[in-house]
């Protein structure tokens, strides 16, 4: 097991109540990072259909990242079925061996794949909007929650980014794999779709599409989204290193 000295873990703690702007490198900068809990402040946030991208397809189960699929206090289903199917959430696959569909299945089973933090208000309010419209509305799919900032916080005082990640990265993959009469759309999303998506699917594409860590390090940019702040990128790291040395992943490459 790596074990991480305690100057690493201090850093990478400071770097979760720092408020102050963003980095461009993640371990230069980590202290000028943005803190894990209050990213994305702003209260107003909704879905950004640009920010909606078609990442991998198993069977006809079909995998997307974005954002808060939320306008009003309301959970809009239809207008993030929408932007999965917009040039703009078509043109990069991430995973790059496949095209992404024209169009959706008619008939599709949604799957709610939800990374908000208890540790905010205004993102348990969220959750909360989600999980009673899939309580109310089971036909239509379901909810799957996992508080990556939780996991990660604990993850950087014990040292076990990886492990702890990784069930979420898993899970996803099976999530895809399943086999039902109707076609699955899982969409993975945190606030702003950026930062906890990007690490996720950055993840995921190491874990099960080949990437290397710098190709994955560098997902966001690729898909024409900023780059994940630099706690985000931490993750990536950690992750990546835990897939290398633990998982015995070849293609990580350098870190």
């Amino acid at each position: 097991m790596r074990i991480y000295n305690i100057r690493f873990i201090f850093i990478a703690l400071l770097a979760l109540i720092t408020a102050s702007c963003g980095a461009k490198n993640a371990e230069k900068d980590l202290l000028s990072s943005p803190t894990l809990i209050t990213q994305g402040q702003n209260k107003n946030l909704k879905l950004s259909p640009e920010r909606t991208k078609f990442v991998d397809q198993i069977g006809n189960n079909l995998l997307y990242r974005g954002s808060l699929p939320i306008e009003n206090k309301q959970f809009i289903l239809q207008k993030t079925l929408d932007s999965m199917v917009l040039e703009s959430s078509r043109k990069t696959p991430v995973n790059k061996a496949l095209v992404a569909p024209k169009t959706l299945p008619k008939l599709n089973n949604f799957i709610d794949f939800n990374l908000l933090t208890a540790l905010k208000s205004s993102e348990k309010a969220d959750f909360n909007i989600e999980n009673d419209f899939f309580s109310k509305n089971p036909k239509l799919g379901k909810l799957i929650h996992y508080d990556v900032n939780v996991l990660f916080i604990k993850g950087i005082t014990t040292g076990k980014v990886g492990e702890l990640i990784d069930p979420v990265i898993t899970d996803l993959r099976a999530q895809l794999s399943k086999v039902e009469d109707t076609p699955r759309i899982i969409y993975v999303h945190c606030e702003a779709g950026l930062d906890r998506t990007g690490a996720t699917i950055a993840g995921y594409a190491m874990r099960y599409l080949k990437y290397s860590y710098i190709d994955a390090l560098a997902l966001n940019v690729t898909l024409g989204l900023r780059e994940p702040q630099s706690y985000a990128r931490l993750a990536i790291k950690l992750y990546a290193i835990y897939l290398r040395d633990v998982i015995g992943i070849k293609t990580i490459g350098k870190i």
